[in-house]
């Protein structure tokens, strides 16, 4: 099984346990199928500028010219990938600001359309810095038409309350979507409960005036920017592992934003270690879009790295 995504979305592969790397496929090896991953579009009509650390290029109006190249990769490649995985912050924030949110999220959709494959959309916070969740669900990035359904299974069927799914593209590999700002502040209307309990959780852990800054937390994942899972969505997810696990296949978990380090950019509430390592699974990998892990096997951890724009 490989990663066919281009630049920006390029893969890598690393072993993590000390081991040496794989060496490239003999020519009797059999590639299964692939898929594309592409991360961070984050698209504005705007001029060049900087990251909010102000150390970094930011490359807003060129960035639909990346995901432009990344279609014609794909779409010339000769076995081309089963799907591509969109793993969020598809426009910038900027957007909101202009008011342009919806004229962006458009043109970016429309040239999603020159992909000849399936496209799997993840929400990141610079969709909800645009949208509501409300809108977001009614909108083309909600993708979870393209869920598969386990007859006769169903406690792995996904609530309404968070965006996730899971789907088979080759026999014996079920990828699974998480939905990372289930437990957040934002897109959610601030006078319901669910906004009041996520800010409450947030304030608990960070007293900082400024709620996006990580400044003297034992625990800076808990900024506003972050997310986390409900109890119900680990549940959920919980029962899909022990199904793909009871019948040996192999799992992706595409989500945003999960990573071990910087710790500002984990998920939460408290959530610094991948839930689904203590179910005992023979492989594992996740997708994320700053750096992806992670494939827990009984010999060796395998570690599945993307670029973004």
């Amino acid at each position: 099984m490989c990663s066919s995504a281009c630049q920006p979305g390029e893969s890598c592969l690393e072993v993590m346990d000390g081991k040496p790397e794989p060496g490239p496929l003999s020519e009797n090896s059999e590639s299964l199928f692939s898929f594309g991953v592409i991360a961070d579009i984050q698209y504005a009509d705007l001029e060049d500028g900087y990251n909010f650390q102000g150390n970094r290029r930011r490359y807003y109006r060129h960035s639909l010219l990346h995901l432009q190249g990344a279609i014609e990769h794909w779409n010339k490649e000769s076995s081309p990938p089963c799907c591509v995985l969109q793993l969020g912050d598809i426009i910038d924030g900027y957007n909101a600001q202009y008011k342009a949110s919806e004229k962006s999220l458009e043109l970016v959709m429309n040239t999603f359309q020159m992909l000849q494959v399936p496209v799997h959309h993840t929400w990141g916070n610079h969709e909800f810095y645009n949208f509501s969740r409300d809108y977001l669900t009614n909108s083309r990035l909600n993708t979870k038409f393209l869920e598969d359904q386990i007859a006769r299974h169903p406690e792995t069927v996904p609530s309404e309350n968070y965006y996730a799914y899971h789907f088979v593209p080759f026999p014996k590999f079920r990828f699974i979507l998480l939905d990372a700002y289930d437990m957040s502040v934002l897109g959610v209307d601030q006078s319901s409960p669910k906004y009041q309990q996520c800010l409450q959780m947030l304030r608990e852990h960070n007293p900082n005036p400024e709620l996006n800054s990580p400044q003297g937390l034992p625990e800076p994942q808990f900024v506003q920017f972050n997310g986390g899972f409900s109890q119900e969505q680990l549940n959920w997810l919980n029962e899909v592992l022990t199904f793909s696990d009871r019948n040996e296949e192999k799992v992706v978990i595409a989500i945003f934003p999960f990573t071990p380090r910087p710790l500002t950019v984990c998920a939460w509430p408290g959530i610094t270690e991948t839930p689904w390592q203590s179910f005992g699974l023979t492989s594992v990998w996740c997708v994320s879009s700053l750096v992806t892990l992670t494939m827990v096997a009984t010999l060796r951890t395998l570690l599945v790295c993307t670029t973004s724009t």
